[in-house]
């Protein structure tokens, strides 16, 4: 009876720890030692580097905001912004809408089958395959 209510028990605290869990934050932080104009420049010439449009360059804010970039691995796809504040460390941030794919309705002529859900936490692997690609060019800017 009590290895009964312990294994309950045990369960039970299993459960509930394994159904907190969640994507990480889709952020990023790293730390300097150059001057905030300095950065920021090295951080529009990687995003650049790597293909990004710039959307929003405000040295005097100290942001750097891209255009909204298509990711997609087999059936899901994301739209994604990378977003860049520069205070005591450099803050990268992704925004993300998820593209779920809906059928047409008859009466929805002109439409496509698409539709958006904003504020998405992207999977980790997603997460990964932006911001690997900017971590080293950071280092490797910043080591330089």
């Amino acid at each position: 009876m009590i290895k009964t209510a312990q294994a309950v028990f045990y369960l039970f605290f299993i459960f509930l720890y394994a159904s907190c869990t969640s994507a990480p934050r889709m952020v990023n932080y790293y730390g300097y030692d150059l001057p905030k104009t300095e950065i920021l420049n090295i951080c529009k010439t990687i995003l650049i580097n790597l293909d990004y449009e710039i959307d929003v360059f405000a040295p005097e804010t100290n942001v750097i905001i891209t255009k909204m970039t298509k990711i997609r691995i087999g059936l899901r796809r994301y739209d994604y912004l990378v977003y860049i504040k520069i205070t005591d460390r450099v803050e990268i941030h992704i925004a993300g809408e998820r593209n779920i794919f809906g059928r047409k309705p008859e009466s929805s002529l002109g439409r496509d089958g698409y539709f958006k859900q904003p504020q998405v936490l992207m999977p980790s692997s997603f997460q990964k395959q932006i911001f690997n690609p900017i971590k080293k060019g950071f280092e490797k800017k910043i080591l330089d």
